[in-house]
C-alpha cells in the first residue's frame, strides 16, 4: 500500500501544477456564492461614488469668438507705393500667439487685479461644498457649526480687497483676517497679530510691508477669511495654461477663446477683459505705424520747407540779374517731367528708409523698389541729356525752376500725408472684432456627476469580482473530493460543516476574550449528544461504518486520528467518532496523544490530573489513568500535564504496554494525535495503530500538505489508509461533488 501511495501522488500532483484550464462555469458559480460580497463592496463603491460627487467642485467654461480680419501693411498714406509693403496673407497662427502672450494675459490679471487672492475661510472636505449649495440672503449656519468652530464660513460671507501691497518676501504667503465687526477687522500670520483696520480704509502694518485695503466686507463677527497676494508672473503662467485658443475652421480668422473653472463670473470676467486687452494691444499695433510715419514725415517738412525757399530766392535773384529770362514752351513741357520725375523719387526714397526697417536689400520687395528709382533716374537723366542744345540762360533758369517746382509739389505732398496721417490716426481701427462675448452655461461641464457615480460603482464591482478570482486562484486549500481521487487518496468520509458547532466555538472565543479563565462546564461540549441528528453526526456515523470494514484486515484496533497541520478538527472528529461507536454498545478507548495542546479534556469536562504524560512519566498507575467519560461504553485518557519531552514519552515501553492493554480490553481505541508536518509523534503513535486516517479540512488544507503528510508517515513505516474531509461546504463553484459523498439534503 506504501508503494501505491507514493508512485500516483508525484505523478499527479505534476498533472495538477500542470493544468492551466479555466472552468468559466466554476468561476461564475463562485460570483453567486460570493454574491453578498460583491454587492457590499459595490454598494461602498457607489456610496464612495455619490459622495466624491457631491464633494467635488462643479466646474463651469466660458467662451467667446474672436474675428481677426484681412490687413494690409506698409506705410499709411502712401498711395499705391505701399504695394510694396503689403502683406501676401493674414497669418491667424501669430495673432493665436498674441492672444495668449504675457501681454495680452497681464492686462487681465492687473485689470480685475486677480493677483489678489482673497475668500472665506471654510471647514476642510466639506466646508466649501456646503457654502456652494447655500442660497438665500441670509448667512447659512449648520446645527454643527459652533462644533467645528465659530471662525469658520458655511455660506453668504463676502469680501472684496481693493488694494494689496507687499514686499517680495510676502509673496505667495498666505494671511488670516478676522472680521470684528463694527467695520473692524484685525490681520494676523500665523498666531501672530500683525495690525489691525477699517473698512474702505488703508490700512497698514508697523513697518510698512504690508498695505490692506478692504472695501467690502459682508460677515457676521468672529468670521475668518484667507487673503495673500501672489506672484504675478505665476498667475499670468497659470492662465495661459487655462484659456485654450482655437479657429474655427481652417482660413476663416474666427478665434474662440475659452476658460474652465469653479467661479463662473469671474471666469465670464477674465475672458471678456482678455478679449478687451486682446483688441486694445492689435490696435495700438495699428497705430504705431501711423506714428512713425508722422514722425518722419514732420522730420522732412522743415528741411523740405529750407530747400523751397532756397530755390526760390536763387530763381529770383537769376531773374533779376537776366532781366526776367522767360522759358518757351518746350521747356516748360521738360519742366514739368522732371518735377514730376523728381517728385516720385522723393515719396521712394521716403518709402526706402521705411522699407529698409522691414526687409534686407535681398528681399525682392527691396530690390522691386530699387529697380523702380534707377528705371526713374534713367529717364531723368534722358530728360537731361534733351536740353544740352538750349542756351546757357535757359538751362540755369530750368534747373533753377525745376528745382522751385519740385520742392514745392513735394512739401504740398508732404503737408498733405500729414494731414492724412493726423487723420487715420485719430481714426485707427483695430482690424480684431469682438464677434460674441463671453457667456457661462448655466449646469457646470464637469464634473458629471451621474456619470462618476457609474463608473466608481462598476470599479467597485470589478475590483469585488477580482477580489474574488484572485483569493479562489491562490488560495491552495482543497475544494473537491476529485483532487484526492487524481491524487491517489481514499475518501472514507465527506464530513460537512456542522453550522451549531461553529457558532459554539465563535460564541467560546467571544467569552475567552472577555473572561480568559471559563468553567469546563461552560465549553466546547459534545455535538453527538448536544444535536444527534446534525449532518455532521450522521457522515461521522457514516465514517464510522465505512471504518469497520477498514479495520478487518488491520493488525490491531486501534485507530489514529492524523493531520497534516493544526486547527484541522482532529480533536472533533475523534470525539464525536467516538461518541458514535459507543452509543452503538461497542466499548470505546478515547486517547488524547497530543501532550502539547490537545484539550480532549475540555470537549468531555475532565481535567489534566492523571493523564497521558503522567502515566509515561510513572508517577500514576494505567486504572488511575482511564476515567470515565460520562457516555456509556466511552472512557477517555486526557494528556496530562505538558512534559519537557514528548516524543521520547510515546517511544518508551510504557506507550507500547498502553496500547497493547487498550486493545485488548476495548473494541475500539481511538487516538488524537498532533500535527504530523509540526512533530514527529504522529509518526511514533502511527507504528503502534492498525489503522490511520488522515484529516484534511475544507478549504484550509493543501492538497501539496496533505501528500507531504502521507509520504511522512510512509517514510517512518506508517500506512495511511485514507482521507476524511472535514467541514465541507456545499458550493456550487465545487463541480457539486456531494455526489461522491453524503447527500443531507
Amino acid at each position: 500500500m506504501t508503494e501505491v501511495l507514493k508512485k500516483p501522488n508525484t505523478a499527479n500532483n505534476n498533472d495538477i501544477e500542470a493544468s492551466v484550464d479555466i472552468d468559466f462555469s466554476r468561476y461564475f458559480n463562485l460570483l453567486l456564492e460570493s454574491k453578498y460580497l460583491i454587492t457590499s463592496i459595490t454598494a461602498v463603491f457607489a456610496v464612495m461614488g455619490i459622495i466624491f460627487g457631491l464633494l467635488t467642485t462643479p466646474i463651469y467654461k466660458a467662451d467667446a469668438l474672436i474675428q481677426v480680419e484681412k490687413k494690409s501693411s506698409g506705410v499709411p498714406g502712401l498711395g499705391d507705393l505701399n504695394n510694396f509693403l503689403a502683406n501676401e496673407s493674414n497669418d491667424t497662427a501669430t495673432e493665436l500667439a498674441l492672444l495668449k502672450s504675457r501681454k495680452v494675459i497681464g492686462y487681465g490679471v492687473d485689470k480685475l487685479k486677480l493677483d489678489i487672492a482673497a475668500s472665506p475661510l471654510y471647514f476642510p472636505i466639506f466646508g466649501k461644498t456646503m457654502a456652494r449649495r447655500h442660497s438665500g440672503k441670509e448667512f447659512n449656519s449648520p446645527w454643527y457649526a459652533s462644533l467645528l468652530g465659530e471662525h469658520y464660513s458655511w455660506g453668504g460671507e463676502k469680501i472684496n480687497v481693493a488694494q494689496f501691497k507687499v514686499l517680495p518676501g510676502y509673496l505667495g504667503t498666505s494671511f488670516t483676517l478676522f472680521y470684528k465687526g463694527n467695520n473692524q477687522y484685525s490681520v494676523f500670520s500665523g498666531d501672530k497679530k500683525l495690525f489691525s483696520g477699517e473698512l474702505n480704509k488703508v490700512a497698514q502694518n508697523s513697518d510698512q510691508s504690508i498695505q490692506l485695503l478692504v472695501t467690502d466686507l459682508v460677515a457676521k463677527p468672529g468670521k475668518a477669511f484667507v487673503i495673500s497676494k501672489q506672484y504675478r508672473e505665476d498667475i499670468i503662467a497659470s492662465l495661459i495654461g487655462r484659456i485654450q485658443t482655437a479657429e474655427k475652421g481652417k482660413g476663416t480668422g474666427v478665434l474662440s477663446l475659452t476658460l474652465e473653472g469653479e467661479n463662473p463670473n469671474l471666469i465670464k470676467k477674465i475672458i471678456n477683459v482678455v478679449s478687451q486687452g486682446f483688441l486694445l494691444q492689435n490696435a495700438q499695433r495699428q497705430s504705431v505705424a501711423v506714428e512713425k510715419s508722422i514722425d518722419f514725415l514732420n522730420t522732412e517738412l522743415p528741411k523740405i520747407d529750407v530747400k523751397q525757399i532756397t530755390a526760390e530766392d536763387e530763381l529770383n535773384q537769376f531773374r533779376l540779374a537776366n532781366e526776367s529770362v522767360d522759358l518757351s514752351m518746350e521747356t516748360e513741357r521738360v519742366l514739368e517731367q522732371f518735377v514730376a520725375i523728381d517728385t516720385e523719387l522723393h515719396e521712394l526714397s521716403f518709402l526706402e528708409v521705411d522699407i529698409s526697417q522691414r526687409y534686407t536689400k535681398e528681399h525682392p520687395k527691396y530690390l522691386s523698389l530699387i529697380d523702380k528709382q534707377q528705371s526713374l533716374q534713367k529717364q531723368k537723366n534722358n530728360l537731361n541729356n534733351s536740353f544740352i542744345a538750349l542756351p546757357e540762360t535757359q538751362q540755369q533758369i530750368l534747373r533753377m525752376a525745376r528745382d522751385v517746382e519740385v520742392n514745392q509739389q513735394i512739401y504740398l505732398t508732404l503737408l498733405n500725408k500729414v494731414q492724412e496721417l493726423n487723420v487715420i490716426k485719430a481714426s485707427t481701427v483695430s482690424n480684431i472684432r469682438i464677434i460674441d462675448t463671453a457667456v457661462v452655461g448655466r449646469s457646470p461641464i464637469k464634473p458629471k456627476k451621474s456619470l462618476i457615480v457609474m463608473i466608481i460603482t462598476l470599479v467597485g464591482a470589478f475590483l469585488a469580482v477580482v477580489l474574488v478570482i484572485l483569493k479562489e486562484s491562490f488560495h491552495r486549500g482543497v475544494t473537491n473530493q476529485q483532487e484526492f481521487d487524481e491524487a491517489g487518496l481514499t475518501v472514507y468520509a465527506t464530513i460537512p460543516l456542522s453550522e451549531e458547532h461553529l457558532k459554539r466555538k465563535q460564541k467560546i472565543k467571544l467569552r475567552e476574550k472577555v473572561k480568559k479563565n471559563i468553567p469546563n462546564t461552560q465549553r466546547y461540549g459534545l455535538l453527538a449528544e448536544i444535536n444527534p441528528s446534525d449532518l455532521a453526526i450522521e457522515s461521522i456515523r457514516s465514517l464510522r461504518t465505512s471504518l469497520h470494514f477498514a479495520m478487518l484486515e488491520a493488525k490491531n484496533n486501534v485507530v489514529m486520528i492524523a493531520g497534516a497541520s493544526s486547527e484541522v478538527g482532529k480533536s472533533f472528529i475523534a470525539s464525536n467518532l467516538a461518541t458514535v461507536v459507543a452509543q452503538t454498545g461497542q466499548k470505546v478507548l478515547i486517547i488524547d496523544g497530543d501532550m502539547r495542546k490537545g484539550y480532549l479534556h475540555e470537549i468531555f469536562n475532565k481535567t489534566l490530573k492523571n493523564g497521558l504524560s503522567d502515566l509515561l512519566i510513572g508517577n500514576v498507575e494505567m486504572s488511575q489513568c482511564i476515567k470515565e467519560s460520562g457516555i456509556e461504553n466511552l472512557d477517555i485518557i486526557v494528556r496530562g500535564k505538558v512534559p519537557p519531552n514528548p516524543s521520547e514519552l510515546l517511544m518508551s515501553q510504557g506507550f507500547i504496554q498502553l496500547i497493547a492493554h487498550a486493545y485488548q480490553h476495548y473494541n475500539l481505541v481511538i487516538i488524537d494525535t498532533p500535527p504530523i508536518l509540526a512533530v514527529t509523534d504522529g509518526a511514533i503513535i502511527g507504528n503502534q495503530a492498525g489503522t490511520v486516517l488522515m484529516l484534511a479540512r475544507y478549504e484550509k488544507s493543501a492538497l501539496k500538505e496533505i501528500i507531504t503528510a502521507v509520504n511522512r508517515f510512509n517514510i517512518n513505516g506508517v500506512e495511511v489508509r485514507g482521507v476524511i474531509f472535514n467541514a465541507v461546504e456545499k458550493r456550487a463553484s465545487d463541480y457539486n461533488y456531494y455526489q461522491y459523498g453524503y447527500d443531507y439534503k
